[in-house]
Order: C-alpha cells, then structure tokens, then sequence
C-alpha cells in the first residue's frame, strides 16, 4: 500500500495519501509521528490504543523515549529516525519493551516515512507482538534486510 500511495522517482507518500480505514486491520497497533526539527525530535499525533497496552503508556503528543526509564538512551533511536529523513527507507527494528519496564513484552514494528515529494514529515509504524524467541528474521524470512548503520557525523 505504502509503494502504491508513493509517486515513484523519489517521492514519498503524503499523510493525506491514506484513509484511516486503509489501516482497518491495524487499528490500536499503529503510530504516527511528526518530525521536529532544531532539535529533532518524533513527536506522536496518533498513539494506538493496543500500543499504550503494550508500552503502559498513551505517547500521543508526546516525545520519542519522553517516557521511558532512561529518556537518554533514545540516542540509537533517534538517529535512526534523522536518517530515514535525510535518505527515506522503509525500516523494520524489533526489541523489548524494557525502557518502559515491560522487559516481558517484544514488538516487531515497520516504520514508513510520509511527506511532501521527497521531504520526509511523518513516519507511521505499524506493530505486532511477537514471541521472546522470534527475531526479525524468523518473522520475515523473505524480506532482504539491511542492518542500519548509523552514518558517521562530524
């Protein structure tokens, strides 16, 4: 869906490009977020409601990691966000939830920037719960991965 909305050449899809009911069987698993800049930050307009189960907090209108046990250790996090709008990428991380103390819980999420021609504004991720055993690969055994390596930065 996210390759269709997209103009090709480049281009991203815009956040008007979607319908909520485009996200019908995702609904409550989803986030949106803004990009900020100076600083840079993801600030989330829509947090799923299955989401603030799993994490034990609602993020709307909040900040990447703001909640978090130790909000510094986001650094990792952020700049994988600041990377994917200086050269946009379809993402896919997955790990444990236990900068919220829910070390039980383990999400797989996919992560697709939104924006204006090639700028990227928005990301919306969409997650599932998976299993302490599953890793990325067991789950998308087909999917050529590329680990993020964050670009050196002077």
């Amino acid at each position: 869906m996210w390759q269709q909305r997209a103009g090709g050449g480049g281009l991203l899809p815009a956040r008007a490009d979607f319908q909520v009911e485009d996200f019908a069987p995702w609904m409550g698993r989803i986030f949106i977020a803004r990009i900020e800049q100076n600083p840079f930050a993801l600030r989330f307009t829509l947090w799923g409601t299955i989401l603030t189960q799993w994490w034990g907090i609602d993020y709307t209108n909040k900040t990447l990691g703001e909640h978090s046990i130790e909000p510094a250790s986001w650094r990792e996090e952020v700049a994988y966000f600041r990377e994917m709008t200086e050269r946009p990428f379809i993402g896919i991380a997955s790990g444990y939830l236990s900068q919220h103390g829910r070390r039980h819980t383990k999400v797989l999420a996919v992560d697709l920037p939104m924006g204006e021609t090639s700028e990227v504004t928005h990301v919306l991720c969409a997650h599932i719960r998976i299993e302490h055993d599953e890793s990325v690969v067991d789950i998308l055994a087909d999917c050529p991965l590329v680990p993020f390596t964050p670009t050196p930065r002077p």
